[in-house]
């Protein structure tokens, strides 16, 4: 049995990729008789201690800035009283995730002090957008500085994908250890015999047009503003072509406001309604410019839709050619409408490449695989 501390600067009820990722994550070494202690920012009606599903959560006093997005950790007496709680237990190895968060720093500091090893934990393969071009570039340079922080106290370096290993040597690190993002096929599979909300019924599409889906932040990185403008550049010649995006995001209002009447947005969904989303639609497309190993394409797969991504992240290897689905090489909204125009009359096509990738994913890309090559570093 190992006693693991694992750092993410956010993480559930905060939705996204990474609180994903070391909620599963922490729940398989849990399962294999391991100890996991969370190190995350606080959230607002949310303890700040509590022990769930036998993980224990420690929730750090942050400042919540960007809209959530950037937790900052507050110095003070809570930082120093957690601190010296934490200095007293006898963990056997820190995991934490992404590099440029100050609470990514406080944890390899944490580690280093306590003189256990470290590794940290990539996600990404670009730089934070902020949908402005100066304050893009202010994150450019602080995440440059963060990490020579970084890199002064921790040595050992992972990326839930290769793509992710390429990405980090911006930074000049060299790693050849991943981490795949994963997902738990069963529980999924479970899940979709269980399904009751129809999207099919409630936007009143027929049971023969085609359902685009997209989930994901409503963000420039994720690409969504193309994607709507490739679906309707398709709605001008073809009606029978919808488009079904769940997420939240600061572009919602705008993409709104430029929907035709075959576009919807639903706000963020639960698992269940993702999965829901998922098995009524017939393509998945995310033409993100910025991922590591996104989450929805892994769901996506075990719900057996087409897919349809960017050169960008891990996702290329999973579908690593045109026989388990598609790649393009940059988010060109022209590009991708031409490229969805061409397969969506090729059902056949679309269907053995989902049930090709769908297999993929159930033999290589699930938390027991994933977990085992971890605890073998240790």
């Amino acid at each position: 049995m190992k006693s693991i501390c694992i750092v993410s600067p956010q993480f559930l009820p905060h939705v996204g990729g990474v609180e994903q990722y070391v909620d599963n994550f922490s729940k398989e070494l849990v399962r294999l008789g391991n100890k996991v202690t969370i190190i995350t920012s606080e959230i607002p009606g949310e303890k700040e201690y509590e022990q769930k599903n036998g993980v224990e959560i420690i929730r750090m006093s942050s400042y919540s800035l960007m809209n959530g997005r950037f937790p900052f950790l507050k110095m003070g007496k809570k930082k120093r009283e957690w601190t010296k709680k934490l200095k007293k237990k006898q963990f056997d190895v820190f995991l934490v995730n992404t590099r440029f968060y100050p609470l990514s720093l406080y944890g390899v500091r944490l580690a280093h002090k306590m003189g256990v090893r470290c590794i940290l934990l990539d996600h990404g393969t670009s730089h934070l957008n902020t949908g402005n071009g100066i304050t893009s570039k202010i994150g450019e340079w602080y995440e440059h500085g963060i990490t020579l922080l970084d890199k002064m106290y921790c040595k050992e370096y992972a990326g839930v994908s290769g793509a992710v290993l390429e990405w980090i040597k911006h930074f000049h690190i060299k790693s050849d250890k991943i981490l795949y993002n994963s997902i738990d096929v069963d529980e999924f599979n479970q899940k979709k015999k269980t399904i009751t909300r129809s999207f099919r019924k409630e936007y009143n599409i027929p049971d023969n047009a085609i359902i685009i889906a997209f989930v994901g932040r409503l963000t420039k990185e994720k690409g969504i503003e193309e994607l709507e403008k490739a679906v309707l550049r398709i709605n001008e010649t073809r009606k029978d072509v919808y488009m079904i995006a769940a997420g939240e995001g600061y572009l919602r209002e705008s993409l709104e406001t430029n929907a035709g009447d075959n576009i919807f947005f639903t706000g963020n969904l639960c698992k269940d309604d993702v999965i829901a989303l998922l098995c009524e639609s017939d393509i998945f497309c995310l033409p993100s410019v910025s991922e590591g190993f996104p989450t929805t394409v892994l769901e996506a797969a075990v719900c057996e839709d087409y897919i349809v991504s960017t050169y960008r992240g891990g996702t290329r290897e999973l579908i690593k050619d045109k026989s388990y689905g598609l790649i393009l090489p940059d988010n060109e909204w022209e590009a991708l409408s031409r490229a969805l125009e061409d397969i969506l009359d090729k059902k056949d096509y679309r269907k053995q490449a989902a049930r090709k990738t769908y297999e993929e994913v159930a033999s290589k890309y699930t938390w027991k695989y994933t977990v085992k090559r971890f605890l073998e570093w240790l």
